[in-house]
């Protein structure tokens, strides 16, 4: 008797080894027609969305993110929330109206929990389940992005090449991090859902404070995927470096001239003169106070410092 049931464990073993293999055959053929499909839209330009929330009143610096956005004609920007604004927006740049409960009852409907959204700080974890909240708005592009409002946009494609789009899956402005103001997603089922890494997302997702899943968490479950998964189910990911202004060096920054960041003719600059893809001054705007040009303006140059923005 036991040596029978000793052949029917080892059949039974055998039976799971066998599909195992055929998962990860079947893996490795969705991943290879995926990839062939990458290839073929090679010959075009890849489609980027940004995706911003933002609910309160426009902030002061609009006119220069709205004219670094309109320098970058061939980047799409969609902006959801409550802004606004008396002039029409740049034609790449997509004001969706909605309300805090309605954001909240999308990200309830996608995770399968109750929302109920207390702080707007805690709207920033939700930026990796943007892919599936905005779902229908997001079907004509490639990749998208989650981002914040606090930014100066400098040259996106320089940075963010139709190369680096082909041979990866995942790209973020942080060195080995993924960044809440721009980590850009390629638009599939799978990516989308890159959020499910994070182990019971749904109940930490609930609670009604800012747990920086959208940045530390997330990151330490993808590094985690990255060490253990196959090459044939790994995510490819694009983080070699810095590509902002990051809080140190915000911090560090002085009050004169030669500490402002920059943004000319479509390109945005560090206080060093060194090109970054855009300047974040989420540490700079507490001392902020005022820009003095409008939406109607046209400025080639203008500066970022302390106290606001100048042309």
């Amino acid at each position: 008797m036991i040596a029978i049931q000793r052949e029917q464990i080892k059949s039974l073993d055998h039976r799971v080894k066998a599909n195992v293999r055929q998962l990860r055959e079947v893996s490795a053929v969705v991943n290879t027609a995926s990839r062939t499909l990458e290839t073929l839209a090679r010959n075009r330009q890849q489609r980027i969305a940004i995706v911003v929330t933002y609910f309160g009143t426009a902030p002061f610096w609009l006119p220069a993110f709205f004219w670094s956005c309109r320098n970058n004609p061939d980047v799409t920007w969609i902006i959801y929330g409550d802004l606004h604004v008396d002039v029409a927006p740049p034609p790449n740049v997509l004001l969706k109206p909605m309300t805090v409960t309605e954001l909240a009852k999308k990200a309830s409907d996608v995770l399968s929990v109750e929302i109920d959204i207390v702080d707007l700080r805690q709207i920033c974890d939700f930026k990796p389940v943007y892919g599936v909240m905005f779902a229908d708005d997001l079907r004509e592009f490639d990749f998208w992005a989650y981002s914040d409002l606090d930014v100066v946009w400098g040259n996106v494609r320089h940075f963010v090449t139709d190369s680096i789009l082909a041979k990866n899956d995942i790209v973020s402005s942080r060195a080995k991090k993924l960044s809440g103001h721009f980590t850009l997603i390629r638009n599939t089922a799978r990516t989308n859902r890159l959020f499910e890494l994070i182990p019971d997302v749904e109940k930490k997702m609930a609670i009604q404070k800012y747990l920086t899943l959208d940045e530390h968490e997330i990151t330490q479950r993808l590094k985690e995927h990255l060490n253990g998964s196959s090459p044939h189910d790994v995510l490819r990911v694009h983080w070699p470096a810095e590509l902002t202004v990051n809080a140190a060096y915000q911090r560090g920054l002085g009050l004169g001239e030669d500490s402002a960041l920059w943004w000319r003719d479509g390109s945005t600059f560090n206080a060093e003169g060194e090109e970054v893809m855009y300047l974040h001054f989420h540490k700079m705007k507490k001392t902020m106070k005022t820009i003095n040009f409008g939406y109607d303006d046209r400025p080639s140059s203008f500066r970022v410092d302390r106290l606001g923005v100048w042309r």
